[in-house]
């Protein structure tokens, strides 16, 4: 949201705000009660999502709840919980670029260097799944797209 009003100062420059900007910003206002009930719903199932993450990697896929448990999995949820934190607050604000500068840049080059994109492929897979399992589906579509972005960067 923030950058999409960015946006819309930048185009419009000292003139009117074009019909079409206008429109995007009734469908964002209009969705708002949505992102902020979807927001709040993330907030109180953070724990059972990240544990079900955790569960799903030891359960499923011995050689990477070996990388991610070494030290009793605190740093992989940590993580975790950061990425969704992001992702959630980049939902409520519909802001893709806000959630790239301030966490998936930093990021990224953090996992490249200790080159877990392999485990952050599987894991964030995994947060997926979670995320479908456990919020209605109609708020889980608000938030998926995001989780892929991170996904998609911190898996690369």
């Amino acid at each position: 949201m923030l950058t999409l009003l960015e946006n819309v100062l930048d185009r419009a420059d000292g003139s009117y705000i074009t019909p079409e900007d206008l429109r995007t910003l009734d469908q964002s206002i209009a969705s708002w009660q949505q992102r902020r009930q979807t927001y709040d719903l993330i907030q109180t199932k953070e724990n059972s999502i990240l544990t079900q993450v955790m569960q799903q990697v030891q359960i499923t896929a011995p050689e990477v709840a070996a990388k991610v448990t070494h030290d009793g999995g605190n740093k992989c949820t940590r993580d975790m919980a950061l990425v969704l934190r992001y992702c959630a607050t980049a939902m409520l604000l519909q802001d893709e670029e806000m959630l790239k500068d301030r966490l998936l840049y930093w990021m990224q080059n953090i996992m490249l260097a200790l080159k877990n994109q392999k485990v952050n492929d599987f894991v964030y897979r995994s947060l997926q799944k979670s995320v479908r399992e456990n919020l209605p589906k109609e708020n889980a579509d608000l938030l998926l797209p995001y989780i892929a972005i991170a996904h998609q960067w911190l898996s690369q």
